[in-house]
């Protein structure tokens, strides 16, 4: 299956639609729901999984945790670990150039919000190690089809509110989180340096210390000497991972 970025972009629509729903007819349990989903989607997956590991791999994930939070990352629905992390891996080879669809810079607001409104190729040679392990192809694979058969067992067991709440609003949340970041750090005229933002480094779990993410990409702490929540959270998986180890008798 091809994962156009038409089909991407419905995806959006639907979980912005969505979530406005939410908005408007949702209960606060279902909102504060929807937002609990969307911080662990973004804490264990966006940031800590899908950026930090999947596209730069500066931290040496365990298996199992790779795969758990691959899934779990689905329904940020900001597609595949595929598509992500060729987006993201053509993004650092072109940032801020008018090859870079998420630079606004060179691109309005709302192309910058949504680039995949225009068709943007890319080489997959970028995600070779991707798609040359079982596990990521297969999931890049069936991407539609997961989403949707999980859509549609979820309101059959729950009902239309509560399956928006679990499984489609908050994949609008965790968008705008992504998207601010790129709007709000590569603001500026073409020469204008990268910007650090503390306040949306905070809310990002560290996306916003966004200048030495570029400076240094394989590093795994953005925030250096100040709190990156996303450090702090790849620092507590290893520790889990390590006392979780058999022990070998002597």
């Amino acid at each position: 299956m091809k994962l156009t970025n038409r089909r991407f972009l419905y995806l959006q629509i639907i979980a912005h639609i969505g979530f406005l729903y939410l908005l408007i007819v949702g209960t606060a349990i279902q909102l504060a729901t929807t937002l609990s989903i969307a911080i662990f989607i973004l804490l264990f997956s966006s940031t800590i999984m899908y950026h930090r590991y999947l596209s730069h791999k500066s931290w040496q994930a365990p298996r199992w945790f790779e795969i758990f939070s691959t899934v779990l990352g689905i329904f940020s629905f900001t597609g595949s670990a595929v598509v992500r992390t060729l987006s993201h891996r053509h993004h650092h080879a072109y940032a801020d150039t008018v090859k870079d669809p998420h630079s606004p810079r060179h691109n309005s607001i709302l192309r910058t919000y949504f680039p995949m409104i225009k068709e943007n190729k890319y080489n997959p040679l970028l995600v070779k190690d991707l798609l040359s392990d079982g596990f990521h192809r297969k999931v890049h694979e069936q991407y539609l089809v997961i989403i949707m058969t999980t859509i549609l067992f979820s309101f059959l067991l729950f009902g239309f509110n509560w399956t928006i709440t679990l499984f489609v609003a908050p994949g609008c949340i965790c968008w705008m989180n992504i998207s601010l970041c790129n709007i709000v750090c590569h603001w500026g005229k073409e020469d204008d340096v990268i910007k650090q933002n503390k306040l949306l480094a905070w809310l990002t779990f560290g996306e916003g210390y966004h200048k030495h993410h570029h400076d240094h990409p394989q590093d795994p702490n953005f925030g250096v000497s100040k709190i990156d929540i996303g450090y702090q959270a790849i620092k507590l998986i290893l520790f889990l991972d390590k006392i979780n180890q058999p022990r070998t008798r002597v």
